[in-house]
C-alpha cells in the first residue's frame, strides 16, 4: 500500500494573523487543507484570500460549539450569558450528553454551520471539530449525517498516535507521559466506539489522525519524527499554525506548552518537505 499524508491546519479564520499563517504555509510550505471556523471573527477574510491568493488550498468546516458565537439564531438556549458557547469543552460535553433535549438545537447549530461554510462558494472537503467537539457520541451521528447531505468526503477521527508520540520523549516528564496516555486511551475507545458505528462507504474516515498528543508542539523535529516510517494506508497530521502566540482563537490563552509559531515552522520548513520526498510519501 501507499502512505499519502493529510496535512491539515486547525482554526481557520480565527484571527487574521492565523489565517496568515496558514495562507503561507500553503503558498510556501507543504498544507494542503484547512479547517474554517465559521462563526469566527475572520471568517469571511479568510475565504476572501483562499480564494484570491491561495486556490489550492482545500478548505473544510471545523464545527463549533464551545468557545465561538452561534451561527443559528435559534440557539439561544446553548449559549453562555456572554452570548458564545460556553469556553470548557468538556462542561459543554456533560451537557449534550446529559441533557438530551438538547439535541435539535444542536442539530439546527450544526445545520447552520454547514450551510454557512456553503454560501461562502468554496467546495466542501472536510470536516472535524473545534477542541473536537465533533466526536461526542451525541453530536457524530448527527455530523455523519449532514456531512453526507451536503457533500464533505471526510471526517477526522483521532486515534494511533500514542506508539509515536512515547518513543519520541524529549522534555517529556512522568506527568506529561501519563496524560499522553489518558488522551489516547480515552478517544481510541471514542474512535474504535464510532468507527463500529459508522456507515461504510459514505464519508471517508483516514486510518489514523495525528496531532493530538503533542498539540500546540508540533514544530520541526517531532514532524520530521512521525513522517520517519510513516505507516501504510491515509495518516492525518494536525496542526494550529499561528505568527505569534497572541494570535492564538478567541478563547485560548497562550500557554509555555502551545507555540503555534513553530508549527508555523514546521510547515515552512525545507527538511519536513525533503523528508516527504526522500521517504516516498504522497502528499494529498
Amino acid at each position: 500500500m501507499a502512505r499519502k499524508l493529510i496535512l491539515t491546519a486547525d482554526d481557520f479564520g480565527a484571527s487574521s494573523r492565523v489565517s496568515e499563517a496558514i495562507i503561507r504555509a500553503c503558498r510556501e510550505g507543504v498544507l494542503r487543507h484547512a479547517s474554517l471556523l465559521v462563526a469566527a471573527e475572520a471568517a469571511e477574510e479568510a475565504v476572501r484570500r483562499a480564494k484570491a491568493e491561495c486556490p489550492q488550498l482545500s478548505v473544510g468546516l471545523h464545527l463549533a460549539l464551545t468557545h465561538v458565537p452561534a451561527v443559528s439564531p435559534r440557539s439561544a438556549e446553548l449559549l453562555a450569558p456572554g452570548g458564545s458557547f460556553p469556553p470548557d469543552p468538556a462542561a459543554c460535553g456533560l451537557r449534550y450528553f446529559f441533557r438530551r433535549g438538547l439535541a435539535s438545537a444542536l442539530e439546527r447549530e450544526m445545520r447552520a454551520q454547514f450551510e454557512r461554510f456553503l454560501s461562502f462558494g468554496l467546495p466542501p472537503s472536510h470536516v472535524d471539530g473545534h477542541a473536537h467537539i465533533h466526536v461526542h457520541p451525541v453530536i457524530y451521528p448527527m455530523l455523519l449525517r449532514l456531512a453526507e447531505e451536503y457533500g464533505f468526503r471526510r471526517v477526522r477521527l483521532p486515534g494511533g498516535e500514542l506508539r509515536r508520540a512515547l518513543s519520541y520523549g524529549r522534555g517529556l516528564t512522568l506527568r506529561g507521559a501519563a496524560s499522553q496516555v489518558a488522551a489516547a486511551c480515552a478517544f481510541s475507545a471514542l474512535r474504535r466506539w464510532l468507527l463500529a458505528r459508522h456507515p461504510s462507504g459514505k464519508v471517508a474516515v483516514p486510518d489514523r489522525t495525528w496531532g493530538l498528543l503533542r498539540s500546540g508542539l508540533m514544530d520541526e523535529d517531532y514532524l520530521l519524527h512521525l513522517l520517519k516510517g510513516l505507516p501504510e494506508g491515509t495518516t492525518e497530521i494536525y496542526l494550529h499554525p499561528a505568527l505569534s502566540p497572541d494570535a492564538l482563537p478567541r478563547g485560548r490563552r497562550p500557554t509555555p506548552t502551545h507555540r503555534s509559531r513553530l508549527e508555523l515552522d514546521a510547515l515552512l520548513s525545507p527538511r519536513v518537505k525533503e523528508a516527504i520526498r526522500t521517504e516516498g510519501i504522497e502528499l494529498i
